[in-house]
């Protein structure tokens, strides 16, 4: 065989074979980040909790609903299934990070508007009159310029959960901003404190519940 040919096999053959084996080499996955982490490894039971800090408290209960949730990908089920006291925290944690984040607004747009019930509902259980108050009068709002709750649902039912609904024209609808923001302004003015009288709840309400995590979710 020429010698020329035998090189050039050769130099045919150095370029094919790492690509093929490259092919076959799995894509590896992209770093999570600390929250995802946090969320995997989250745990909850009564001496972690006992010995926790308030802030510290605030955390294992945030990162361990979050766990829930991500169980069946935030399906009905996780949250169904999800003891009362936990899921009033979780009620109560989702409207104050949307409404400190976007407003009233925000908090109906995006996928936690879906339990706008279960949300009031959970505020009256927490004590917590003047938000209640707040959110009842953000739902008139809504009515008052032909939206509702429900039909709102009926959008975020047919979306994935945290993604922002393409309803352009509420936020154009310069009146119903308007009326929102009012809202909004009195909200961050509350000295109602929601995580406050959550954990409080949360406290009063957890007697029965480290044994049935235990044997709900093996924790």
């Amino acid at each position: 065989m020429n010698f020329t040919i035998i090189i050039a096999i050769l130099a045919i053959l150095g370029y094919i074979i790492p690509r093929l084996v490259k092919f076959g080499k799995p894509t590896p996955s992209k770093p999570k980040g600390e929250w995802h982490y946090r969320v995997r490894f989250a745990k909850l039971n009564k001496e972690l909790y006992e010995n926790a800090a308030e802030e510290e408290r605030m955390e294992l209960l945030y990162y361990f609903v979050q766990k829930i949730r991500k169980s069946d990908d935030y399906g009905i089920t996780s949250l169904q299934e999800m003891p009362e006291p936990l899921k009033t925290f979780y009620f109560i944690d989702c409207l104050e990070k949307e409404v400190n984040n976007g407003g009233f607004l925000q908090f109906f747009t995006n996928s936690t508007g879906r339990y706008t019930k279960g949300t009031i509902e959970s505020l009256d259980k927490i004590g917590a009159s003047f938000n209640k108050s707040l959110l009842l009068s953000a739902v008139k709002i809504l009515e008052k310029h032909n939206v509702s709750p429900e039909s709102l649902r009926n959008l975020l039912d047919n979306h994935e959960l945290h993604e922002i609904l393409p309803i352009g024209e509420l936020f154009q609808n310069e009146a119903l901003v308007n009326d929102m923001y009012e809202l909004d302004k009195q909200f961050y003015k509350s000295e109602e404190y929601l995580w406050k009288l959550s954990l409080t709840y949360f406290d009063e309400n957890s007697h029965d519940l480290w044994p049935k995590l235990e044997v709900q979710y093996g924790n």
